[in-house]
């Protein structure tokens, strides 16, 4: 499944193994694309996303079903 961002989001950035690193941000951007993985959890969120953009700030996304209703929007 592929959701569009339909909501900035700024979030703290991991690094390799998952850990936030202190004082490093990065934006999701309105309109990126991003398709859903379920075999895969890094860091125990319950929807797994992997960026489809080259100019993503991130690769992936882990968050609550909740923050995907609210930020994203399944597009196929």
């Amino acid at each position: 499944m592929r959701y569009k961002c339909i909501k900035e989001m700024c979030l703290p950035k991991c690094d390799g193994d998952g850990f936030e690193i202190p004082n490093e941000y990065g934006f999701v951007t309105v309109g990126s694309i991003w398709e859903r993985d379920d075999e895969i959890s890094f860091i125990g969120g319950d929807v797994h996303l992997d960026s489809l953009n080259d100019d993503s700030d991130f690769g992936w996304l882990e968050m609550p079903f909740e923050e995907l209703k609210e930020n994203f929007a399944l597009i196929e």
